[in-house]
């Protein structure tokens, strides 16, 4: 019995810890990964030469650092929160918010939109416009199935 009850604390250890790296993974990105991986599937989808993909790369680029930045100041805001006794609760933002976040992401769209017209050939911009669409449409289901939440407070798998 003894022996089966270290194997079995030591199995909940393994386990453990592969979930925690496994998390760990999923939360901490390399820009640099991130854009190359973006880059790719659009050189993939659209026929990108040379040139091309360097110029989309620099443009993935500066958006994975800025979402890195964007990450990394949240975590250092609730971490500052933690340690000083406040507890950390995510609020449902108000609907003023919700529509100033749309509104920027909208612009964000445009600005991209924009600066790929310059990048592609008029063909390939054609192609962008429906591969961007179904990237829209692939995460809007991605977070309806998470219950419209990120993830985050509802059902947990």
């Amino acid at each position: 019995m003894r022996k089966f009850l270290l194997f079995l604390a030591a199995m909940m250890t393994v386990t453990l810890s592969a979930q925690e790296g496994r998390v760990r993974a999923q939360r901490d990105f390399d820009p640099e990964m991130v854009a190359t991986m973006q880059t790719q599937q659009l050189a993939e989808a659209v026929g990108l030469d040379s040139l091309q993909f360097q110029l989309v790369y620099i443009m993935n680029y500066s958006d994975a650092v800025a979402m890195q930045d964007s990450i990394k100041a949240r975590r250092a805001r609730a971490e500052e929160a933690r340690k000083s006794g406040q507890r950390v609760e995510r609020q449902r933002p108000t609907e003023e918010q919700m529509k100033a976040r749309r509104e920027i992401m909208e612009q964000r769209k445009a600005v991209r939109n924009a600066q790929m017209k310059e990048i592609l050939s008029a063909e390939q911009y054609e192609k962008y416009l429906k591969y961007a669409a179904e990237q829209e449409k692939k995460g809007r289901q991605r977070w309806q199935g998470r219950g419209g939440r990120g993830g985050r407070g509802g059902e947990r798998r």
